[in-house]
């Protein structure tokens, strides 16, 4: 027997009280800001904040659209840079969220370097305004969107608090594909990224190729960062960051504020393939075609 979860700040943002929320037939919460559907704890009040971060040349912001690979990212980073101190929220700063990562400015501007900036936001929406007029790093990764779909389904199903979808598979995959979950279109949210892979300071990394060779990875972002990393650095990174390993560590797995279904779930490349039918397979196939069109976007199918 599943017990609820009760939200105990029912009043802040997000909160069963929230009256700024729309309600889809199935439960379903979300919010609209700037015309973009987004969780019920991203407020146009926290989305403005971000917006006017001023960021500093040392600054990271990795963002994606959910589901992607972003704690694992997140992770590698805080390995990376050093940045480790008592647990990932800690060291952290996600600033379009009103209730998992609060900050205020002072904290922010009071942060020591380098900051390490979460968020889920497309180009357009960038923590710091247009990344093409920032000096900091931007890194965005990305992942095949049936295994997107699908991890997004189980994680929003078993999601206990301010409002989980309640719905059937084949529902929330016509929804998906219309762009119609919270965090909107990730056709458009993807290519925005992707059409700027080659500005100096943004880097596009695929969920997949991180899988195949993580230590590739690991050397690519440590290269665009500027941080020194030999060999012995690369494959302890690459052991301590092992799904594995993320899955038994207390730091990584947020254990402070994930009070619903289990974060990690199985991040295996291809896990699609248990969810779709043929027929819904070969659809989303067609359809991915035709939104990603000449981009040169492609993703491993596994």
């Amino acid at each position: 027997m599943t017990i609820p979860y009760e939200d105990p700040h029912p009043n802040l943002p997000g909160g069963p009280n929230d009256e700024g929320l729309q309600t889809h037939p199935n439960g379903y919460r979300y919010r609209m800001v700037d015309g973009k559907i987004m969780p019920p704890h991203v407020t146009q009040e926290c989305y403005e904040r971000s917006r006017r971060v001023p960021t500093r040349e040392q600054d990271i912001v990795f963002t994606s659209y959910p589901k992607s690979g972003s704690t694992w990212l997140s992770y590698i980073l805080v390995l990376l840079t050093g940045n480790q101190r008592n647990t990932l929220r800690g060291d952290i700063h996600w600033v379009e969220s009103s209730r998992t990562y609060p900050r205020t400015e002072e904290e922010l501007s009071k942060a020591p370097n380098p900051r390490i900036f979460k968020s889920h936001m497309d180009y357009s929406m960038a923590l710091g305004g247009s990344p093409a007029e920032n000096h900091c790093r931007y890194i965005y990764i990305a992942r095949n969107p049936k295994d997107v779909c699908v991890s997004y389904y189980h994680f929003e199903k078993g999601k206990t608090w301010s409002g989980m979808w309640d719905g059937a598979w084949e529902d929330w995959l016509d929804m998906f594909m219309k762009g119609k979950v919270q965090r909107d279109d990730w056709w458009e949210h993807v290519l925005s990224w992707w059409e700027h892979r080659d500005d100096p300071n943004v880097l596009f990394l695929r969920y997949e190729d991180l899988q195949h060779d993580m230590a590739a990875e690991v050397a690519k972002i440590a290269k665009f960062l500027g941080l020194e990393a030999d060999q012995a650095r690369i494959d302890d990174i690459t052991k301590r960051a092992s799904f594995s390993e993320m899955q038994s560590c207390e730091y990584s797995r947020m254990s402070d504020i994930k009070q619903f279904s289990k974060f990690f779930r199985k991040g295996k490349a291809g896990s699609w393939k248990e969810q779709f039918t043929v027929q819904q397979s070969e659809d989303f196939d067609e359809y991915c075609r035709q939104r990603l069109g000449p981009s040169g976007l492609v993703f491993d199918s596994a």
